[in-house]
C-alpha cells in the first residue's frame, strides 16, 4: 500500500535494543549506516512488507499530547531531520526504557528518514521506527580456489517485520498520521508497542470502523448471554456467516439495517445496540452510517470461523442455508445433526 516512486530515504541509524529488565544493554551507534544500491534495494523491501492495510493510528496523551515522548520526538526530528542520529538515539532510549517486562525481546531497532513518502491519501515527509527480533538462517556461497563453499548465518529475512511504524509528517496538531503494525505479538501482548512504547489509538476512518466492528460482532455473538441462550452453535455459525455477507455485500454499515438483517429479532438487536455503545472506543462512533472498508473485510473475515466442533470426532464446515442443517437427539440420548445437499462434490 506505500507509494514509493519518488521517495528516498535519506538516511539511517541502526541500534540495539535489549531488556532492560534483563539487563540486557542498550547499543547506540556513533553514526549512520552507510546504504549501497543492492541493499538500499532490499531496505525497500523491508519497509514495503510491513504495511499491508490502510489502519491509521495517532498519538495520543491524557492530559497533553506535548507529553507523548514519542511524539515529542518526532516533532523535533521533522524540523532538523539532518539531525536524525541524534532522534535515533532518543527514539531507542524511550523503547529501551519501555523494555521492562519479561516477555520483551530484544533486537536491532532502525530508525529511518523518509523524503515523500505516500500511504493512501497521505503523502509526506516520514519516520520509520522498525524492530527485528527474530533472526532466520540463511546460506550463502562463495568461490574460492575453484571450488564454490557454502556458508551459513543468522539474519533478518526482509518480507517478514517484527514490530514497525511509520510516522508521517502530516497532521501533527492531532497526532499525526501513523501506520503501526505488531507481526510477532497479539491482544495483550501487542500492548507493549502500541501503548507503553508509542502511545497510539486508531483513527476514525472507515477502515478502523470497519475493523473494529466485524471485532464487536464477533465477541457479541460468540460470548454475549443472549445469544446463547437464545441460539445453537449452528445457529450462532449461521449470524456469523450473515454478518460476513452484510460486510461484503453492502457499501455502507448502517447498525439498525445490520441488527434486523442479520439477528430478525428486536430484543438481541437491542442488546446489541447497546453492546456497540458501552464498547465503542473513544474515538469511534457507530451511530451514524460509514463507508463498509473492503480492506477491513478482507484482512478480518478469518474471525467469522464456521467451524462447528463435535466431540473429537468431526469437524463440520457451515457456509451458508441453515436450513440445510438439523439437530436432534436419537433415543440413546445421543445428539446428531443431518445434514441435507444436492451434489456431492
Amino acid at each position: 500500500m506505500l507509494e514509493t516512486t519518488l521517495s528516498e530515504i535519506q538516511s539511517l541509524a541502526v541500534h540495539f535494543v535489549g531488556n532492560k529488565l534483563k539487563e540486557e544493554p542498550l547499543q547506540l551507534s556513533q553514526n549512520c549506516s552507510g546504504m549501497d544500491k543492492p541493499t538500499l534495494g532490499v531496505l525497500w523491501e523491508y519497509v514495503a512488507s510491513a504495511f499491508k492495510t490502510p489502519e491509521f493510528f495517532r498519538f495520543t496523551h491524557p492530559v497533553s499530547l506535548e507529553m507523548n515522548p514519542v511524539f515529542e520526538l518526532a516533532r523535533k526530528c521533522f524540523a532538523e531531520p539532518e539531525k536524525l542520529l541524534e532522534h535515533s538515539q532518543s527514539f531507542a532510549r524511550l523503547l529501551y526504557d519501555v523494555s521492562n517486562h519479561p516477555q520483551v525481546k530484544s533486537g536491532e531497532f532502525f530508525v529511518l528518514y523518509f523524503k515523500r513518502l505516500g500511504a493512501g491519501d497521505v503523502n509526506a515527509d516520514a519516520i520509520g521506527l522498525f524492530k527485528s527480533e527474530k533472526k532466520q538462517p540463511f546460506l550463502f556461497t562463495e568461490e574460492a580456489d575453484q571450488n564454490i563453499e557454502l556458508y551459513s548465518f543468522r539474519g533478518i529475512q526482509p518480507g517478514k517485520i517484527d514490530k514497525a511504524c511509520l510516522i508521517f509528517d502530516a497532521e501533527a496538531a492531532d497526532g499525526y498520521q501513523v501506520l503501526a503494525v505488531d507481526n510477532v505479538n497479539k491482544g495483550e501482548e501487542a500492548k507493549f508497542w502500541f501503548e507503553d512504547f508509542l502511545k497510539v489509538k486508531p483513527r476514525a476512518n472507515e477502515f478502523s470502523k470497519t475493523a473494529t466492528m466485524i471485532g464487536l460482532t464477533k465477541n457479541f455473538i460468540e460470548h454475549e448471554p443472549i445469544v446463547q441462550e437464545t441460539f445453537d452453535k449452528a445457529d450462532s455459525i449461521d449470524l456469523l456467516n450473515r454478518s460476513l455477507d452484510y460486510f461484503k455485500g453492502n457499501e455502507n454499515f448502517d447498525q439498525n439495517a445490520f441488527g434486523d438483517e442479520v439477528f430478525n429479532d428486536q430484543a438481541i438487536k437491542a442488546r446489541f445496540l447497546e453492546f456497540t455503545r458501552e464498547r465503542e472506543p473513544e474515538d469511534l462512533s457507530f451511530t451514524d452510517a460509514f463507508p463498509i472498508s473492503a480492506e477491513a473485510v478482507k484482512k478480518k473475515q478469518r474471525v467469522f470461523k464456521s467451524v462447528l466442533k463435535l466431540d473429537k470426532n468431526f469437524h463440520v464446515y457451515i457456509h451458508g442455508n441453515r436450513e440445510m442443517i438439523e439437530k436432534g437427539t436419537d433415543e440413546h440420548g445421543r445428539k446428531y445433526y443431518k445434514l441435507y445437499y444436492e451434489e456431492e462434490q
